[in-house]
């Protein structure tokens, strides 16, 4: 792994065990957000989505096989 994934990974894992469950539920309030607040919003996502958009299949495919 290089060092640039490896700091990626690491930032998001710092940054996922900061999370609360409540976090994961569904709940956005997206709709008492201003426009400004929707348009970041959906940057920030179109931004995550992008950058990790496969990330969790090549890591799954890329694995080392465990043989029987």
């Amino acid at each position: 792994m290089n060092l640039r994934k490896k700091s990626t990974r690491e930032e998001f894992e710092r940054a996922l065990a900061q999370c609360k469950p409540e976090d994961f539920d569904g709940h956005t309030e997206f709709y008492r957000l201003t426009p400004e607040q929707r348009l970041e919003w959906l940057c920030q996502a179109a931004t995550f989505v992008y950058e990790f958009k496969g990330k969790a299949n090549s890591a799954f495919r890329d694995r080392p096989r465990q043989r029987d």
